[in-house]
């Protein structure tokens, strides 16, 4: 907890804030170029996102893929929506790379999954974010 605190005073409130919007900005850009719909559009968090699985593609199946595939552990939808959405955090230590990979995995299990998108097409509008900072 100790190191946690120093990083984050290291970093500054004001530039971590700044960071999370980024990278959240990130996955969701990233997530929409996938042709994903987001969970809520209007209410967008920095914390997570959350998006509707493609039709007919069972979201517990791409969060089981990424389990397995690439040791990547995102959380699915609950209640009325399980099986629907799956949810991918970006809050705490992460960084561009992290968003990155994560959106690449998701890509992958996708399209292993019978969802017709061009591979890297995510990591391109993710990155166009990225790089706007």
């Amino acid at each position: 907890l100790q190191e946690v605190l120093r990083l984050m005073k290291q970093e500054g409130l004001e530039n971590l804030f700044k960071r999370h919007a980024l990278q959240a900005k990130a996955t969701r850009e990233g997530l929409k170029a996938m042709c994903l719909k987001l969970f809520a559009p209007d209410a967008p968090s920095d914390a997570v996102t959350a998006v509707y699985s493609p039709e007919g593609m069972d979201a517990g199946k791409i969060v089981k893929t990424l389990k397995n595939k690439f040791n990547m552990t995102i959380a699915g939808g609950q209640d009325q929506a399980k099986g629907k959405i799956f949810r991918i955090g970006h809050l705490g230590y992460y960084d561009p790379m992290d968003i990155l990979n994560a959106l690449a995995a998701v890509e992958s299990a996708l399209i292993e999954h019978g969802h017709k998108i061009t591979p890297g097409v995510g990591l391109g509008a993710a990155m166009q974010v990225l790089m706007e900072k």
